[in-house]
């Protein structure tokens, strides 16, 4: 986006534009990147450029960051739609509820370092420094495996074209990166952990935005594998980590994966999480100074009723609104008991520095501190969730600081989507050097132990006891139109008992046409609601049944992508604010 002029301060003074979301027919003002708090079109003239995924993350955060300044400012009589932000309380948690899978924060913190230094620059859709791109994407999808071993972990790339940025035509797809696992009980039903990996054109590491993602899920995984080793299970329900490309371009992978990857398989997507940018968040204090405050970890849900950027929530069944209701309930009740197991492991008080430069201990992780972790609804906040949540489907995203883009920036504003996004900033925020700091490794781990209680839960992933036979999923399911083939594939298919056995794959389609293969193709000539089973034999003796149902239409059912218009790409560069002085790192 092209660079203008800093002005139009005006309208900042009391925040009161944060209401003013009524159409989005006036997101097309921000001109500089320092309006995006005016969204009435008769301020800002209407043809202005249209602002980038990055700055309504930013913005819509801010608003849900500074609740008590948006209702202190707001004027009378101004009505929203907007719930408060549910802050947890701390209850009494049993030694049976600290049973799930922990992440190791250091594991996650050096994973970052790892990937964010080694493999740079990684826009998607050029062929250009393509090393740190596919170099990122073939070692994330390789530790998955190993973390993983023994649960049938399964990687598919899924290659789609992408535009480019304005100006610099892409010269190679973008590819999302898929590891699945599949369920034991209920392998039909989905569990989806997402985060992205590129990056802008002018980004360096893409640390904090979002190699950080990337690693809390490799930690996540790392958790649950050898928490399933431990304790002799396996994932009630299939699941799949994914790492989307395209994202800082407009969201593009995820709704690629959306729209073609599982678009007949999304009525059976039991829950998303989104590992958006992370790090800058509880338990770290900018500097690592007392006299700087705890910044915050958002937990963003689905919103179970319409708000400015999802206007069709009312519309949804109520079945689905119970699950997101339930969902945001789960969100919030993780907290407490995340927090108590963070002290059984001995996480129990962080040193910062005074005024004077002496430590000072202090207590974190306690349970009057769970209110750090603010938990609202997602009013958008522009990332791989959204096409999800368009869906129906119940997501959380954790994210940090994104407070960058504002115009009246606090000190502690993380330059994410910045060339100075490195694992060294990152670093410094959190302690005042650029070697790795306590704090910043507990804000990593944070949002992925939240991830790992959620999972246990048995509405949402669940565990289970193995029952002796193969295990099996049947791979994405895409568009599932009348006169038109439909792929299925048991890619997903291991036995516990024989890393080494063969397998026969037999399908029937619901129809009363079958098949044998392990990927296989089906063409439907009616409409309607069918159940796909497969068969899966293994030489070892034992055998699984997976039934899956699909709906067949006459035209797909397609997510619109708010951000997916080529005719406003954005150039890969945004503007610094010069408004944030950043700290030198380990200055």
């Amino acid at each position: 986006m092209a660079q203008h002029a800093v002005h139009r301060y005006r309208c900042y003074r009391c925040y009161r534009c944060y209401r003013c979301y009524r159409c989005y027919r006036c997101y097309r003002c921000y001109r500089c990147y320092r309006c995006y708090r005016c969204y009435r079109s008769q301020t800002i003239a209407a043809h202005s450029p249209r602002p980038s995924r990055a700055l309504w993350r930013g913005a819509l955060l801010l608003a849900l960051a500074l609740p008590i300044i948006l209702a202190a400012c707001a004027p009378v009589g101004v009505t929203t739609t907007q719930k408060p932000t549910v802050t947890p309380t701390a209850v009494p948690v049993t030694p049976a509820q600290l049973d799930f899978p922990a992440v190791n924060p250091d594991y996650i913190y050096l994973q970052l370092a790892y990937v964010a230094t080694t493999y740079q620059h990684r826009q998607a859709g050029y062929a250009e420094g393509a090393s740190g791109h596919d170099g990122f994407a073939a070692y994330w999808a390789q530790t998955m495996q190993r973390n993983l071993a023994g649960f049938g972990p399964t990687v598919s790339r899924d290659a789609f074209s992408v535009a480019g940025w304005s100006g610099a035509p892409a010269t190679a797809p973008a590819v999302n990166v898929e590891v699945t696992v599949p369920g034991v009980t209920h392998p039909d039903q989905v569990v989806v952990i997402g985060c992205h990996y590129d990056g802008e054109a002018s980004s360096t590491q893409s640390a904090n935005d979002d190699a950080s993602g990337c690693a809390i899920e490799l930690g996540v995984a790392q958790a649950l594998g050898a928490y399933w080793h431990a304790h002799h299970l396996f994932p009630a329900r299939t699941l799949r980590f994914v790492i989307f490309d395209a994202e800082e371009q407009g969201i593009f992978g995820s709704f690629h994966y959306l729209d073609q990857t599982i678009n007949g398989d999304i009525p059976n997507v039991v829950a998303m999480f989104n590992e958006e940018q992370n790090g800058i968040a509880y338990p770290l204090r900018f500097l690592g100074k007392t006299s700087n405050p705890v910044l915050p970890l958002f937990a963003l849900t689905s919103p179970s009723q319409n708000n400015q950027f999802y206007t069709t929530q009312n519309q949804l069944s109520a079945t689905q609104l119970s699950a997101i209701k339930n969902f945001t309930a789960l969100t919030t009740q993780a907290i407490p008991v995340v927090f108590a197991k963070f002290q059984a492991l001995g996480y129990t008080s962080l040193a910062y520095r005074g005024d004077n430069g002496a430590t000072v201990n202090q207590p974190i992780f306690a349970p009057a501190q769970v209110g750090n972790v603010q938990v609202g609804p997602d009013y958008g906040a522009g990332s791989d969730q959204i096409p999800f949540t368009l869906a129906g489907l119940p997501c959380a995203t954790f994210v940090g600081n994104s407070t960058y883009y504002d115009p009246s920036p606090p000190p502690w504003s993380y330059p994410f989507d910045q060339p100075q996004d490195t694992i060294q900033m990152m670093n410094t925020f959190a302690n005042d050097t650029a070697t790795e700091a306590p704090a910043l490794t507990l804000s990593l781990a944070l949002p992925g132990m939240l991830t790992t209680w959620m999972l246990q839960q048995p509405s949402i992933l669940g565990f289970a006891a193995g029952d002796g036979k193969p295990l099996a999923a049947i791979g994405d399911v895409g568009p599932t139109v009348v006169g038109h083939p439909v792929a299925f594939d048991a890619n997903a298919t291991y036995d516990p008992a024989d890393a080494n056995a063969a397998f026969t794959y037999a399908w029937a389609f619901g129809d009363g046409a079958t098949a044998q293969g392990l990927s296989v193709a089906h063409t439907y000539a009616q409409a309607g609601k069918y159940t796909v089973t497969l068969t899966v034999r293994s030489s070892s003796g034992g055998s699984r049944v997976v039934r899956k149902s699909v709906t067949v239409g006459v035209t797909p059912t397609m997510i619109t992508n708010p951000y997916g218009d080529p005719a406003q790409a954005q150039n890969g560069t945004p503007p610094n604010n010069p408004a944030v002085t950043l700290p030198t790192p380990g200055a």
